[in-house]
């Protein structure tokens, strides 16, 4: 073989090579794209499920001898109840659960589950030394909404909802929730959970929206 030869050779098998790594280096950028996506969607469905166990079992709270009914706190940007943890995310009984938006220590927002056993008292606890959970990090919106009459009608940015609808209505716990979560790479699908509420042992009461007694 020439000079000549040797140095055409050697060009082919440099351009053979490059097209090579470019293509090695796309497939393992598609590759980590997809993981990163199996990942989100998993942990949405972790944290939808979570929910959905939860608020299908919320407590009918009655902590004092008086006696108190539902305690619950529902606005566009938190929802705290009570309800029964499920046994395999901890330890089972009742739970205070707060659900809202709150800054991270790299100065994002995250949708963060917060919980603490309930004491038998009829208020909230202190959320900032509650256990916390990221459901979704680096959010750039978060709307919760009750009520709902099919999927896009109905829905009320807080409970119980205002007037003029009737008091009775007022008095009741909401029928469904609706959540809606976008971050910086993705939007979860809207998640709607119906709103159950288990009968509690002794006592009478009522309704309690934000620990103020209905």
């Amino acid at each position: 073989m020439t000079l000549i030869e040797v140095v055409v050779a050697l060009a082919v098998l440099s351009l053979v090579v490059l097209v090579l790594g470019a293509s090695l280096r796309g497939m393992a950028q598609s590759a980590q794209r997809i993981d990163e996506r199996v990942d989100r969607v998993d942990e949405m469905r972790v944290a939808v499920g979570f929910l959905h166990e939860v608020l299908e079992r919320v407590a009918d709270v009655r902590a004092e001898p008086t006696g108190h009914g539902l305690l619950l706190a529902a606005s566009g940007e938190e929802l705290a109840w009570v309800a029964v943890m499920p046994a395999r995310f901890g330890a089972a009984g009742r739970y205070h659960f707060r659900l809202a938006v709150e800054p991270t220590t790299d100065g994002r927002a995250a949708l963060v589950l917060r919980y603490a056993p309930w004491t038998g008292e009829a208020r909230f606890p202190d959320w900032a030394v509650a256990e916390a959970r990221v459901l979704a990090a680096d959010v750039t919106e978060v709307a919760l909404r009750y009520g709902g009459d099919g999927v896009d009608a109905g829905w009320l940015a807080a409970w119980p909802p205002p007037p003029p609808l009737p008091a009775a209505l007022r008095d009741q716990p909401p029928p469904r929730v609706r959540l809606d979560v976008a971050t910086a790479t993705h939007a979860w699908p809207s998640v709607i959970v119906p709103l159950r509420v288990q009968s509690g042992r002794g006592g009478r009461g009522g309704f309690v929206v934000g620990g103020g007694t209905r």
